[in-house]
């Protein structure tokens, strides 16, 4: 089976890398839209349905700014210390 690891994207416009593989997934902060989150997975043959989970390194919104919606519409957990959780919540 292989392994992905990909970036969607990287920078100060939002930050999102997946790691998994066919058919478990892994979203490594959530910087972009769901929605743009969602294209540019289908640009690379994957599906949101498969992402099993998000890991938030930090509070920065380039990194959460999609975390809530994300998660909100498919039911994926987030994986956050309760710092970087408080911190972030202005932004999500």
């Amino acid at each position: 089976m292989s392994t992905y690891f990909a970036s969607l994207n990287s920078g100060s416009n939002g930050n999102c890398y997946l790691i998994g593989n066919k058919n478990d997934l892994v979203l490594v902060d959530a910087g972009l839209s769901c929605r743009e989150t969602e294209r540019r997975l289908r640009s690379i043959g994957l599906s949101i349905l498969d992402v099993k989970a998000i890991f938030i390194s930090h509070e920065h919104t380039d990194h959460v700014k999609g975390m809530e919606s994300i998660s909100c519409k498919y039911g994926i957990p987030v994986y956050i210390n309760d710092s970087t959780y408080t911190q972030c919540r202005p932004y999500a």
